[in-house]
């Protein structure tokens, strides 16, 4: 069994005989990989590690404002960039601009150079705006209905006799019993 002492004198050794600075941190539990993650956060800026969640947030940068409202990145496949579009005009535009937007997503994610290669569109109803409003509204939690009155219940009874005592000048019979349902619903 080899002590901590005679371990951390052997990666020493290993940091001056191993020529290879870039080379990164071997993790040897899951305990470390798992700390690692916690401290640094499981998407990192760290050079060589491409987010797809870091296209996602330069999206705007890229392609401008406009496009952005408009569109954006689903995924990467087979070396392809599938973009969803609102509409096929900004499918159009942006098919035209496609080789400055490689360059563009080449220079911030250099990592990638091999990995994307070509931009496909898709068409959806989504949007990048569309999307984070539809993320904001579902953090806010399900809105608090009202609870329906029991046609029986006294509240109700009571709703529906100022109901038809508020609506009894009006002739039309239609629109008296829709103006009574708006009131007790």
């Amino acid at each position: 069994m080899i002590s901590n002492n005679i371990m951390k004198q052997l990666i020493k050794l290993h940091d001056i005989l191993g020529n290879d600075d870039t080379q990164e941190e071997v993790y040897v539990s899951d305990q470390k990989k798992r700390y690692y993650r916690a401290q640094n956060g499981y998407y990192t800026k760290t050079k060589g590690i491409f987010s797809f969640i870091q296209l996602i947030k330069n999206w705007e940068e890229i392609v401008g404002k406009v496009m952005a409202q408009n569109t954006i990145p689903l995924k990467i496949k087979s070396s392809t960039l599938i973009i969803s579009v609102k509409h096929s005009i900004f499918a159009q535009e942006l098919g035209f601009l496609t080789p400055l937007i490689l360059e563009k997503i080449k220079a911030y994610f250099p990592e990638l150079e091999k990995q994307v290669n070509k931009i496909k569109f898709i068409q959806s109803n989504y949007t990048s705006h569309e999307f984070t409003k539809n993320k904001k509204l579902k953090a806010l939690g399900p809105i608090a209905k009202k609870p329906k009155m029991h046609p029986f219940s006294p509240e109700f009874l009571l709703k529906k006799s100022q109901a038809e005592d508020l609506f009894k000048d009006i002739e039309d019979e239609e629109v008296r019993n829709i103006l009574k349902s708006f009131m007790l619903s």
